[in-house]
């Protein structure tokens, strides 16, 4: 399928837990969470989820993406779904990686708002309202990390793209790869005609995505913490294959959006 049509999801087929037939809810919300190996902390993920979101009073989900954990990831997020009609758990028939379970997520997702955090526990879920006041503000809010508790390669590998992605985007960007963020349904249906399912890094292409194509962005200092990973799931001679092979997708992506320019929803906005 060709970029421009949109995402084909023959890649990422899979089977939901907690997805209900029938007329659609209207959602405000949408939570997508990408797991994979995660049962020492997707329990209590969950639970702060859950917490967070029943207090906000809107109607909402979460959808989790398991990317065919090899642990006990799986049975605990079906025994955690049972009685949560919230809680929707997509089991992927092989491991695809982090990139595609956020893009089959993005594309399970019904809400007029997404809010995307990873599985491991990094951030601190009560700072979602942090973000959440500022969303009229603009159409898509980050959280940026600004005291990082990670490894020095991965801080200076974050440094790096955000050099890189800042210089694309012609505006410095903080933290333009962070799973921390919020942003309307509109910038999501708008930015997807640009991506593959086998997307390696989503979040960067929809920062990035959304400057070139004149979407405002926010950014919001959120806490960091070294999460509940003890060991990454790329190693680091794996960790610079997979950056280089980003790095391509990412200048051809921005070639794309270049061809393009501008968003026709916010030309009308700045017109109307």
């Amino acid at each position: 399928m060709l970029y421009g049509m949109g995402v084909d999801l023959a890649h990422l087929r899979g089977t939901e837990v907690g997805v209900e037939g029938g007329v659609a809810e209207a959602i405000e919300l949408s939570v997508v969470v990408p797991c994979f190996n995660e049962a020492k902390g997707i329990a209590d993920l969950v639970l702060d989820l859950e917490q967070e979101f029943l207090e906000l009073g809107e109607p909402f989900e979460v959808i989790v993406v398991d990317d065919r954990s090899t642990d006990d990831t799986p049975r605990l997020l079906d025994e955690l779904a049972q009685g949560r009609e919230w809680l929707h758990v997509h089991h992927a028939e092989q491991n695809a990686g982090h990139g595609p379970s956020v893009i089959r997520g993005l594309e399970l997702s019904r809400g007029q708002w997404i809010f995307q955090i990873d599985s491991d526990r990094q951030f601190v879920v009560a700072e979602f309202s942090d973000l959440w006041e500022r969303r009229y503000d603009a159409d898509l809010v980050l959280g940026v990390r600004a005291d990082r508790d990670d490894p020095l390669h991965r801080i200076v590998l974050s440094r790096t793209v955000s050099i890189v992605v800042s210089a694309l985007a012609l505006r410095r960007l903080h933290d333009p790869n962070v799973p921390f963020r919020i942003y309307r349904r509109e910038l999501w249906e708008d930015l997807r005609q640009f991506m593959g399912p086998k997307t390696l890094a989503p979040s960067i292409f929809v920062t990035l995505g959304a400057v070139s194509r004149g979407w405002r962005l926010v950014e919001v200092p959120v806490t960091h913490l070294r999460g509940t990973r003890e060991v990454s799931t790329l190693r680091k001679w794996r960790l610079v294959k997979f950056s280089l092979s980003g790095l391509l997708e990412l200048a051809v992506y921005r070639f794309r959006l270049a061809r393009h320019g501008r968003a026709a929803v916010v030309i009308a906005r700045e017109t109307a």
